[in-house]
């Protein structure tokens, strides 16, 4: 049964391999990266058209809170990157680990633009088509993470107010940790699981000293707690699960500002941090895009020349 089911399978993604779109893309790959880069540029230069005060904000911070955060927001990429992996794993494919690195990149970019979270959604039909990874087992994991992502940003957002709901929630995310494996009859693989939850808080403490550092650069004499930064955070993460506007322009200040009674952060100061966030990030875009596409175009010429 579980023969048949595998042949099955396996002549379904040799099918995808065949049909008229994947035939289209593999012969028109390097236009198509071509309209990609020209399609980001195009969007990038809209948005700063739009917002000209995101340029004279990201001039007046010190260059050093800059790099930081770039070298933060990298951070980011790479756990993505680390969960993908883990998922890849965890349904015993394999994927090199410079394509999935690139793949992260080039999503994170689309995840931006696009509504809700693209991102992972352009990941998983990448990998149905290059390694036969399916949608569905992609899904589960990412099921896993965003369970994760919620029930800890849900725990931090009282650590200002009711410290030890935050403590009980976060003991639950480790429950919900160890039911998922054995839910899921994971248990010879948790080693992939606990990646991914892990990753999940790596990525939370990423984003809390991002935020952190984005609040101080804002207004230096402003005193903010670490409870507030860590509850801003959390209220800042929710909003991504119903992000439709690029890059979550009104949906993230509505829910800081919804929550202000947990973090007591004002106004002009979520307003001035979603500024400079906004446009270190379309920067820091900008560069991983350049960066990603180079390395392709190099490694497309690469193979090529050696065939």
């Amino acid at each position: 049964m579980d023969t048949r089911r595998f042949q099955k399978q396996r002549a379904y993604i040799e099918s995808l391999k065949s049909s008229p779109i994947a035939r289209f893309f593999a012969t028109h790959k390097q236009i198509i990266g071509i309209v990609l880069i020209l399609a980001f540029l195009f969007l990038f230069g809209y948005y700063i058209a739009m917002h000209p005060s995101v340029i004279m904000t990201v001039l007046n911070i010190n260059p050093l809170v800059g790099i930081l955060i770039f070298i933060l927001y990298f951070g980011v990429i790479l756990t993505n990157f680390a969960i993908m992996y883990a998922a890849i794993k965890l349904r015993g494919k394999s994927l090199p680990a410079k394509s999935g690195l690139l793949l992260t990149m080039y999503s994170s970019v689309v995840n931006f633009f696009g509504p809700l979270q693209s991102g992972p959604g352009v990941r998983a039909v990448y990998l149905k088509t290059k390694i036969g990874l399916r949608i569905r087992d992609y899904a589960y994991t990412m099921l896993f993470y965003y369970a994760a992502f919620a029930v800890i940003n849900i725990s931090l957002l009282f650590i200002n107010t009711l410290w030890w709901l935050t403590v009980i929630g976060l003991i639950f995310a480790v429950i919900l940790g160890v039911m998922g494996t054995r839910l899921l009859k994971l248990a010879t693989l948790s080693k992939f699981v606990l990646l991914v939850f892990v990753m999940t808080l790596v990525q939370i403490i990423c984003m809390i000293i991002i935020y952190t550092s984005e609040l101080r650069a804002i207004d230096p004499s402003a005193h903010f707690t670490i409870a507030q930064t860590i509850a801003y955070t959390a209220s800042a993460n929710l909003s991504l699960f119903v992000s439709l506007t690029p890059g979550g322009i009104g949906i993230r200040e509505a829910f800081l500002i919804f929550s202000q009674s947990l973090h007591h952060i004002g106004l002009s100061s979520i307003v001035a941090a979603g500024v400079l966030d906004r446009a270190l990030y379309i920067i820091f875009l900008l560069i991983i895009f350049v960066v990603s596409s180079s390395l392709h175009l190099r490694q497309t010429f690469a193979s090529k020349k050696h065939s």
